[in-house]
């Protein structure tokens, strides 16, 4: 059956309906062609959404739908991902670069220095030493928190040199 006759049909149906409502309470009428015209005014809706979604076009798939050829990739690793994060964002903002980065960093040079005897946090410990102007700054334990967090990030020169230091432990 067509969609055109189905919706007939019903409104065939519905104007049965109105008849019998009519006929069985007539004091009700003006309700019962309320409820006929809301009827009739559904189904001719979804005609109208049925013939318009039988005419949109087909979705067609596009070049980015479709699988890379090559093997798989892999995935890398979440803490990776994480860090490369932080590090982004250490460039944007001084927030970002005190509480993003700076507790990696801190957890970094805390475990290297340990190893060699060394605690971060120790008051007149040699960590400032060992570890450099530039990775010093983001690690000591008194860094104070930046007044504007808006402010200009940590310089990604800044961020290597700090990551060479610790690579140096």
């Amino acid at each position: 059956m067509t969609r055109l006759s189905t919706f007939v049909l019903l409104a065939v149906l519905a104007s049965a309906g109105l008849a019998l409502a009519i006929f069985l309470r007539r004091g009700d009428a003006a309700l019962a062609v309320d409820v006929y015209l809301l009827t009739v005014g559904g189904l001719a809706l979804l005609a109208v959404i049925g013939r318009t979604l039988g005419r949109l076009p087909r979705e067609v798939p596009t070049r980015l739908d479709r699988r890379p050829a090559g093997p798989p990739a892999q995935a890398r690793p979440r803490e990776l991902v994480k860090l490369e994060r932080e590090v982004a964002l250490a460039t944007e903002t001084a927030f970002d670069a005190h509480f993003r980065l700076r507790p990696t960093i801190r957890n970094i040079a805390a475990t290297a220095l340990r190893l060699r005897g060394v605690d971060l946090d120790a008051p007149n410990s040699a960590a400032a030493e060992l570890l450099g102007p530039e990775a010093w700054a983001l690690a000591r334990p008194d860094n104070p928190r930046p007044r504007a967090h808006d402010a200009a990030g940590t310089p990604l020169e800044s961020i290597a040199a700090t990551v060479g230091a610790l690579e140096a432990l």
